[in-house]
């Protein structure tokens, strides 16, 4: 017998389509509520985990394109978080940021969180599923499937893993439920797999001001390694967003649909580099940039841009304190009846995002295998910059990444 049967799973697939739209009408208004207090906590614990991921792979990755989503992959690890037991469930516990003292107020706490993301905003839609894919050869514990049920809305499904029919399952699931974005996000099935775990989500909104697509043209786009491209950059002339900038960094914060969903860029000051952003980058640091921030109708500049990510996250998360889930000594004993040796195998992300003049375009899958003097003012966003699509009210980023070179 296998001395450690390796769980193939928590596949964790984010999408987000946002096309063109004009401002929101009253009767569309947002649908805003407080958050509890457990929710408050939920999105802390998110954004931190968002916040030490993307900084750990910003640097791994160097002058590489990053792009994850850090509450998918908060909401996947949550359900093998439901059948892990011990140090193991401890340093899950650390690694994600868990805070809350129990673990139905952590889980009830994704289930609200899900439920207010999807009706937040009526110009857009935000649906997210779940499912388990297990080996037949094996029985899931009775409370790890209540629990996931319950909180993630899981549904469970037993396949032949000895099947090819089995991983064609899965990725037709997934592609499904990303709107064709992510075609294939288990690539094998190997005889130590018995679980996968995924998540989708899905996203699709739309600029609140669209740039105008008549304006757009080549312009210079200066890299940190001092080359320079000319990609295809937009123009927005009537738009309004809101704008800081100082001498460490500029922030541009763009709003979609209702404006409670927004893309938030920062762009380091001229004698910084995108690294020394990701690395200050916290709650606290995001917080105080955007209350500093004003309104502002500048003429806006920014590059078209699409770019795919692919990455195996274990070492990232060995290196946020997760590696005792990889390893002999995981102890993921709440999962399946009759066995106590299982282990997280590959923890695998990819991702896709496509920025045009109506909108955004993305899409994230992670497997866990377990301006001149005499014109008016504008700002021109023609440097690597970091980028985040979140969601105001409660502060929830869905989507991080970095944009190094234009594509």
């Amino acid at each position: 017998m296998i001395k450690n049967i390796f769980l193939s799973g928590i596949a964790l697939v984010a999408m987000s389509l946002l096309t063109s739209c004009q401002k929101e009408m009253a009767d569309n208004s947002p649908n805003t509520r407080p958050l509890t207090a457990q929710e408050e906590k939920t999105v802390a614990s998110s954004n931190d985990f968002a916040f030490r991921s993307f900084a750990q792979l910003s640097e791994t990755e160097g002058p590489k394109n990053v792009f994850i989503s850090p509450l998918s992959i908060s909401m996947s690890l949550g359900m093998a978080y439901n059948g892990a037991d011990g140090e193991t469930k401890e340093a899950m516990r650390q690694a994600l940021g868990f805070t809350l003292p129990s673990d139905e107020e952590i889980n009830k706490s994704f289930k609200d969180l899900d439920v207010l993301l999807k009706g937040i905003d009526r110009k857009v839609v935000f649906t997210s599923a779940n499912s388990l894919w297990h080996s037949k050869e094996y029985k899931l514990q009775a409370p790890f499937i209540k629990t996931n049920q319950t909180y993630f809305d899981a549904t469970v499904q037993g396949l032949d893993f000895s099947s090819p029919a089995a991983k064609d399952q899965i990725n037709n699931w997934v592609k499904s439920k990303t709107n064709g974005k992510i075609e294939k996000i288990v690539d094998e099935v190997r005889r130590e797999h018995i679980l996968f775990l995924i998540n989708a989500i899905y996203f699709k909104g739309t600029w609140t001001y669209p740039f105008d697509k008549t304006l757009t043209k080549p312009e210079p786009f200066y890299l940190e390694n001092g080359n320079t491209i000319t990609p295809a950059f937009m123009t927005m002339k009537d738009g309004e967003y809101l704008h800081y900038q100082d001498d460490q960094v500029q922030l541009i914060d763009l709003p979609y649909g209702n404006e409670q969903y927004s893309m938030t860029i920062l762009v380091p000051g001229r004698d910084r580099r995108v690294q020394d952003v990701a690395q200050e980058l916290s709650a606290n640091r995001l917080a105080t940039l955007l209350e500093d921030a004003n309104k502002t109708t500048y003429e806006l500049h920014m590059p078209k841009f699409k770019l795919e990510y692919s990455k195996e996250l274990n070492d990232m998360l060995k290196q946020l304190g997760m590696g005792i889930a990889f390893g002999n000594q995981a102890d993921f004993s709440r999962m399946v009846e009759g066995q106590a040796n299982l282990a997280i195998s590959e923890v695998k992300h990819k991702s896709f995002v496509e920025v045009n003049e109506e909108g955004t375009e993305a899409a994230a899958a992670t497997s866990t295998g377990i301006m001149v003097t005499s014109l008016p003012p504008s700002v021109r966003i023609d440097r690597p910059f970091v980028f985040m699509i979140r969601e105001k009210s409660s502060n929830a980023i869905l989507f991080i990444g970095k944009l190094m070179q234009p594509e």
